[in-house]
């Protein structure tokens, strides 16, 4: 259950009475110095839990493009996109940063992490490892003050800070701002952190390449049952897994029935999936046909929901759902009717799927 500084209503609430003490009113100078000294103007960065996203706004306006903003509260992405209005629509995301899919070379803290619950702070560093690719770097600030049930924002210090983040980040600079405004100065600790590789042997495998293998044949007679009377299915994978998890189950299918199986790969932006979902397929082509949606992990059931929206648009014989790996927390009313495996996890736990060219397995982080 979310405490109530994680809830959208209290950070709604918050905005409208225009509460917002944390906000200084532009770019923090410790984070304006360390944005004016990178030269890759080409990285993939997110802000996240951005309020009124000064950062976010100086990064734009200093030549960074390729920026995301997200915020639970829909009040101060407006206001942003008032004083920022050729910033791209679709990139500021009214979301639970929890939800948020996507990968990033570089995210930007500042003052998010000390708004949500110290409940869910351990969350807060594992969907950041997520979210980085390789390499990728976490910066911002920390507040520096005893921790507090008063908040938000609520406070912590150097080591309880490195007993959350050490198992997921390389610490490369961590230590006092020297550069805080005034109200904050020696209350604000720096730091950048680089994602750390996780070693395939600390994560708990809960399918191998045998079972996972043995599960895609099940599925695919499972679908061949539903639809042994049809002479043609569509199998629309959504990209980029669970199009392949399809053309696996397509292999399958040409062996054990004489149905003709056309693939659709479904293009829909994870991190956004109010975006236009696309497909390979012309609507005419799927027209009145059995399809099956494919997936291969039901996490919140985001992404499955509004690509079978997409597909309701057009007249079908049959659709049906499919996926390796079921999650039993959607947040979402759309369920699998063909699933490998159901598995009851936490909000904090991940799932993989890696397809590789010689095994396929999924791992629980």
């Amino acid at each position: 259950m979310k405490t109530e500084s994680g809830s959208k209503s209290f950070w709604v609430d918050r905005y409208a009475k225009g509460e917002t003490g944390w906000d200084i009113g532009s770019v923090s100078a410790p984070l304006k110095a360390y944005i004016d000294q990178i030269t890759n103007k080409e990285l993939v960065i997110l802000v996240p839990g951005a309020g009124n996203a000064h950062e976010a706004e100086y990064l734009w306006q200093s030549g960074f493009k390729n920026l995301v903003v997200i915020d639970i509260a829909e009040a101060p992405l407006s206001l942003f996109s008032e004083r920022v209005p050729d910033f791209p629509k679709q990139n500021l995301i009214c979301t639970d940063f929890f939800e948020h899919r996507g990968k990033y070379d570089l995210i930007i803290e500042q003052t998010f992490f000390c708004a949500i619950s110290p409940n869910d702070r351990i969350k807060y560093a594992q969907k950041c490892h997520e979210l980085l690719k390789n390499k990728g770097k976490l910066v911002g600030l920390l507040f520096d003050f005893p921790l507090t049930e008063a908040g938000p924002p609520y406070g912590g210090d150097f080591n309880s800070y490195k007993t959350i983040f050490t198992g997921y980040f390389n610490f490369r600079s961590f230590s006092p701002c020297y550069n805080s405004i005034k109200p904050r100065l020696g209350r604000e600790l720096f730091f950048i952190f680089e994602k750390k590789i996780i070693h395939k042997m600390s994560r708990s495998v809960i399918l191998t390449n045998e079972e996972i293998t043995n599960k895609i044949r099940r599925i695919a007679y499972q679908i061949y049952e539903t639809n042994i009377n049809e002479k043609e299915i569509v199998l629309a994978g959504i990209s980029d897994n669970g199009f392949i998890l399809a053309k696996k189950i397509k292999e399958v299918l040409e062996k054990v029935s004489p149905i003709r199986v056309l693939l659709c790969d479904v293009k829909i932006n994870k991190a956004n999936v109010l975006d236009t979902v696309t497909t390979s397929l012309k609507p005419e082509e799927y027209r009145d046909k059995s399809l099956v949606l494919v997936d291969d992990v039901l996490n919140s059931g985001a992404a499955l929901m509004y690509a079978v929206r997409h597909f309701l648009d057009v007249p079908l014989k049959k659709f049906k759902t499919a996926v390796l790996v079921n999650r039993n927390h959607k947040k979402y009313p759309v369920k699998a009717d063909f699933k490998g495996i159901s598995l009851s996890t936490s909000l904090q736990e991940h799932i993989t799927v890696e397809f590789g060219k010689s095994e396929t397995i999924a791992y629980l982080d």
